[in-house]
């Protein structure tokens, strides 16, 4: 029986609404309150009791006028109702306005006062820059709308700015002509300032060098809640905490505010209220941030406790509650997932095991995210170039080479996992090879771009230059290993990585905004080519001493707002040391140091939560299996991997006597020197 069946229209008066029963009685011909097997009444008893029904008004509507109401009678809805004007009644027949219409016009009223205050602000941030002031003012005399004005100026029009949805902001990049999160009240977000212009410089820094990274949260929900007061996809602590990351990137240019103060108010804010207890979407990003936070001040040991949190809580979302949370829910976990990857390549540990199977599919507005713009913004008031910023191909190739990175590093340092083999390792490579090769090209093709490649798509490709190395440098100190073919390859990854940070990254954007995770990759390559390659190749490419030369001034360019860049450059100077290179005498005057005025083991290790950068190689070696070169050999070439042929040119590693002697010239060097 369908719903109408059993519930008549309001139309209908064969039977009450409070009684729905009873209709359903005389379409069947029975009485439902008869008790089964008790025989029918005889019709002149059913027309007795037809006869006693209470009569309704022909037609009765929902929204009762107050007499009616207060009686709890029917009401036929007519002004005046039936019942009104045939009774003598003290008060008017007046109605209320229902509900429902009641909140649509509320709505509608909110609408138009956000509207307003939005097309307010607007003209007030260009008369104070100072922008077209006597044009506006001008305009503002003769009468003219402020809807008007602003379309004038140019900035974001009504229709794009008015919604209660996010929905039609939530997939672009920070631009503040699309968010105006600059001048909205902050009071409910964060109490370590009430500087809205503060708080837009540092929402900007954020979004040009952080977020592209390391996407942990969807911006349009964000910015959109940042600016409703609303606390489903916004809360004191994220903002505290993108805040606190921010600082990091503020360069000085003769302000009087102390921005790094202002890092450590707004961190202290996280810290004195986050709760570990806290499910929330929210939080948890929250936690993920902080981890970024405690990375870039040298305290990888407690930046580790925050992205476990985050990770560990990540389950506790019940993200079916509605399409946009778990659109959020999404992108945190690939963001989370992308961050656990990144650390257990740069640190060598076992990574957690995130399910990455739904995010690599393609968006279904992948264009719209990718031609939404990225600007090169450093300073207040900067006029920085903008460019498409790539930002849905980037994540959705960064999520499928961090799936290569989890397979990699959970082989290489599980410590009771199976023994590793020549296929497990030629398999990886192969994987490497693969996704490199199908790349699109708007990412995968710098040369291109007209010279212009994004930082966040550069490090994504010094990612993958730095994996081939992590995956096949313990090889070259592998006793008895037979492929010259691995020196070319572990050589040519570490030459392109080193371009990438030298000729592309410092050149565009210097590595004062680069990624912490970023500067990791820096020591591992220079590293390698300072140990192993130290006298290079014929042709060009940096050589041991140019590598450490190149890494010094890298971290030193970013020592200006990272402080973690002086315990890694601290253990750079070491393998210097240690190879024999000499270490650039201005760069050995400008070694940083700690509050204590020197930098122990203990600092060293909660740098990278190791006493070095060094990858562990000799524990790897105890989970090859000892066939391993003789397996290479064998099943190399079934998979692709072909030795060049004895006219090729081959790279040569240097010997453990060829180091030694060559460690012997660099000291006497170093003695000769007046």
């Amino acid at each position: 029986m369908s719903f109408r069946k059993i519930r008549p229209s309001a139309g209908d008066s064969s039977a009450s609404t409070s009684n729905p029963s009873q209709s359903t009685s005389e379409s069947t011909g029975s009485d439902p309150r008869r008790v089964r097997g008790e025989k029918e009444p005889a019709e002149s008893t059913t027309s007795s009791l037809s006869s006693k029904r209470r009569r309704v008004p022909e037609s009765v509507t929902r929204n009762a006028c107050l007499n009616c109401k207060k009686a709890r009678a029917k009401c036929d809805g007519k002004k005046p109702c039936k019942r009104c004007a045939t009774r003598v009644e003290t008060s008017e027949c007046t109605y209320e306005i229902h509900i429902k219409h009641a909140k649509e016009e509320l709505v509608k009223q909110i609408k138009d006062l956000r509207a307003k205050d939005h097309m307010t602000e607007q003209i007030l941030q260009a008369l104070s820059t100072d922008e077209k002031v006597p044009e506006i003012l001008e305009r503002l005399k003769n009468g003219e709308t402020y809807e008007s004005i602003v379309e004038w100026l140019g900035r974001a029009p009504i229709d794009d700015f008015e919604t209660l949805s996010p929905r039609l902001s939530q997939h672009s990049t920070f631009e503040a002509s699309d968010y105006e999160m600059s001048g909205v009240a902050s009071t409910k977000w964060t109490t370590v300032t009430s500087n809205t212009a503060v708080l837009d410089h540092l929402f900007q820094l954020y979004f040009a060098w952080i977020h592209p990274v390391h996407t942990l949260f969807s911006e349009g929900h964000f910015v959109d809640n940042y600016k409703r007061q609303s606390g489903n996809y916004c809360s004191s602590n994220l903002v505290n905490a993108i805040c606190a990351m921010a600082c990091h990137l503020h360069t000085a240019e003769g302000d009087d505010l102390d921005f790094d103060q202002f890092g450590t108010d707004f961190s202290d804010a996280v810290r004195s209220d986050i709760d570990a207890d806290d499910k929330s979407i929210a939080t948890i990003q929250a936690f993920a941030v902080m981890f970024l936070v405690d990375c870039a001040r040298g305290n990888g040991l407690r930046a580790s406790s925050y992205l476990q949190v985050a990770t560990s809580s990540l389950s506790s979302v019940d993200y079916h509650q509605n399409e946009w949370l778990a659109e959020v829910w999404k992108n945190t976990v690939r963001g989370v997932r992308n961050l656990n990857m990144e650390w257990a390549q740069m640190t060598f540990q076992v990574p957690p095991t995130i399910n990455p199977a739904v995010y690599h599919d393609c968006e279904e507005n992948e264009e719209e995210m990718d031609a939404a713009k990225w600007y090169f913004y450093r300073y207040v008031n900067d006029q920085c170039p903008a460019w498409p910023g790539l930002l849905a191909t980037t994540n959705r190739e960064k999520s499928k080479l961090t799936a290569i990175i989890q397979d990699i590093v959970t082989m290489m340092y599980t410590h009771y996992g199976p023994q590793i083999s020549a296929y497990n390792l030629l398999q990886q490579y192969g994987r490497l090879v693969a996704w490199r090769e199908e790349l699109p090209s708007t990412i995968g093709s710098i040369e291109e771009n007209n010279g212009q490649a994004l930082p966040h798509v550069l490090s994504l490709l010094i990612l993958y230059s730095n994996t081939v190395v992590h995956l096949l440098r313990p090889l070259l100190d592998l006793e008895g290993f037979p492929s010259p073919l691995i020196e070319e390859i572990i050589w040519t990854n570490a030459q392109q990585g080193l371009f990438l940070l030298d000729e592309h990254y410092r050149t565009q954007y210097t590595c004062r905004y680069q990624p912490v995770l970023q500067m990791f990759s820096i020591l591992h390559i220079s590293d390698l080519v300072a140990r192993f390659f130290p006298g290079g190749v014929e042709g060009g490419s940096k050589d041991g001493p140019e590598a450490i030369q190149f890494g010094t001034e890298a971290l030193i360019q970013s020592r200006a707002g990272f402080p973690v860049a002086g315990p890694l450059q601290e253990m750079l100077r070491k393998t210097a040391k240690e190879c024999s290179i000499r270490f650039p005498m201005n760069e050995l005057m400008a070694v940083p140091k700690s509050p204590r005025g020197i930098y122990r083991t203990d600092d060293l290790i909660d740098a990278c939560t190791r006493p070095s950068y060094i990858q562990p190689v000799n524990e790897i070696h105890s989970r090859y299996l000892p066939s391993i070169s003789v397996d290479w050999v064998a099943e190399g070439a079934g998979l692709g991997f072909i030795e060049p042929g004895t006219g090729a040119r081959r790279l040569r590693v240097a010997s453990e006597e060829e180091r030694g002697a060559q460690s012997l010239m660099q000291i006497r060097n170093l003695l000769n020197t007046a």
